[in-house]
């Protein structure tokens, strides 16, 4: 593909991106995952359980909060 003065990038330049970003994402959040299991091994379920709990419960008070215009 050819490119003009005003295109920066081509449309398979995106979807390259596109692509490349999603892999990375999915590269990450298998790291979080793995690095999160070695944690538990090492301290166990119970605070584990109360840290997701109490994280979970502030996500959804900030998800369930009014909002305000």
């Amino acid at each position: 593909m050819t490119r003009t003065d005003l295109e920066l990038y081509t449309k398979s330049d995106i979807e390259k991106a596109r692509t490349k970003g999603q892999l990375l994402g999915w590269v990450q959040g298998g790291t979080v995952v793995l690095a999160g299991a070695l944690l538990l091994s090492f301290i166990g379920w119970i605070p584990t359980l109360v840290v997701l709990g109490s994280g979970g419960l502030l996500i959804y008070k900030l998800m369930s909060s009014p909002k305000h215009d």
